[in-house]
């Protein structure tokens, strides 16, 4: 007999947490419902983990690769296994709300010309419990086969369906480039059509290294680009140039403040800086906002400047800063984020008696002099005040 739903799970080095999500779904589940992992070649316990959940569904098949091939693909192998009617992409360490599930299951089976079902999620913050719906409740929708202008110009991302396993297998794919992914959609609606309701799938995890991480990388905001890109040339030309260069602007720009937040998740200012300074240029930050951000993050910032500096330098292992009234702030925050460097305050009388060893960096308030305006010519030397220029986002005046 055929499973009525495929669970199709990707996993990597995750393997307690693919423990505690095959145990919910263990709970959840019923016998009509497949589980598929592949497992992406990982070097922990997964194949432990994995085998010891195989009699604990009606339905369950597992694959090893042989090599890590990267999510999408591995994504990919787990939902080429599947058996079932109806099959659905799950992350290892999400929580999946079944009522959500049969939902999408229910309307499919009402109607088979819907090859295709999108609903919301819920982003969940692990330690405290804490739950928040990803996007605002919206009506149910219904996109007919061919409506793909409609669908794209609705949504600005349509997170993993449950589909019919049967037409997701022949006409989609999840490659190296896929981030999510309106070319999948665009295949949904050549052949069927789509339904896009407001009811929960999951619940996502903040699991470190967070999956959203990626959107602090400037590929990543090119295969955003790409994919919208590949769904219109799909359907061939369906903007003049100049309007699609428009349409893309504005979908794709407002990912930026998604780096923005996300680097500042990872406390990597300097890659919040890049993003904040994007969304300034397209109009995605007000110039107000923009100063607000530089006040707040300066000290940081100048921190990870200094840091950077540091780990190029392997010699270095002890910073010293000026004795300053005006360094003390910076030296605080530099030592919250390099607590392996070794932290001396260093007065102008001791630095004429003892000068910076080969293994110490010099951090003054002015290039290469103290406050006195007296030299401190050294090599290994670093000024706030140039460190302030290389992280400005504005001409505001700034009191550090």
């Amino acid at each position: 007999m055929r499973p009525r739903l495929s669970i199709c799970i990707a996993t990597y080095n995750r393997a307690g947490l693919l423990k505690e999500t095959l145990s919910n779904l263990a709970e959840v589940c019923d016998d009509d419902i497949e589980i598929v992992v592949s497992d992406n070649a990982s070097p922990d316990d997964t194949p432990d983990v994995i085998n010891s959940f195989v009699k604990r569904f009606h339905y369950f098949r597992a694959v090893r690769q042989p090599t890590n091939r990267g999510a999408p693909l591995n994504f990919a192998a787990a939902m080429s296994l599947a058996r079932g009617k109806y099959l659905y992409p799950f992350s290892d360490d999400d929580q999946i709300y079944m009522e959500g599930m049969q939902k999408a299951i229910s309307l499919m089976e009402e109607r088979p010309k819907i090859v295709a079902v999108y609903g919301r999620h819920e982003e969940w913050q692990r330690s405290t419990g804490q739950t928040r719906p990803n996007v605002p409740a919206y009506p149910r929708m219904d996109f007919a086969q061919g409506s793909h202008l409609e669908i794209v110009n609705k949504f600005g991302f349509l997170h993993y369906p449950v589909s019919q396993t049967d037409i997701f297998q022949r006409f989609s794919t999840y490659n190296r480039r896929a981030v999510g992914s309106w070319e999948v959609v665009g295949s949904f609606l050549k052949y069927g059509d789509v339904t896009v309701i407001p009811d929960f799938f999951y619940k996502h995890a903040d699991t470190e290294p967070r999956a959203e991480y990626k959107l602090t990388e400037g590929s990543e905001h090119d295969a955003i680009r790409g994919d919208l890109e590949s769904f219109l040339g799909r359907m061939g030309q369906p903007y003049p140039p100049d309007s699609l260069a428009v349409w893309l602007h504005k979908r794709t720009t407002p990912y930026y403040l998604l780096g923005v937040r996300f680097g500042q998740v990872k406390r990597e200012l300097l890659t919040a800086r890049h993003f904040v300074l994007r969304s300034r240029a397209c109009g995605s930050a007000s110039k107000e906002e923009v100063e607000i951000w530089e006040k707040q993050s300066m000290l940081g910032m100048l921190a990870e400047r200094i840091l950077q500096r540091i780990e190029l330098l392997p010699e270095i292992d002890t910073v010293l800063f000026e004795a300053s009234p005006r360094l003390r702030a910076l030296r605080e925050e530099f030592a919250a984020i390099a607590p392996n460097y070794s932290l001396l305050e260093m007065s102008e009388e001791a630095f004429r008696q003892h000068p910076p060893r080969p293994n110490q960096l010099l951090v003054t308030v002015n290039y290469k002099s103290f406050v006195s305006s007296a030299p401190a010519d050294v090599e290994q030397t670093m000024a706030m005040l140039d460190l302030i220029e290389t992280c400005r986002l504005t001409d505001q005046r700034l009191e550090l």
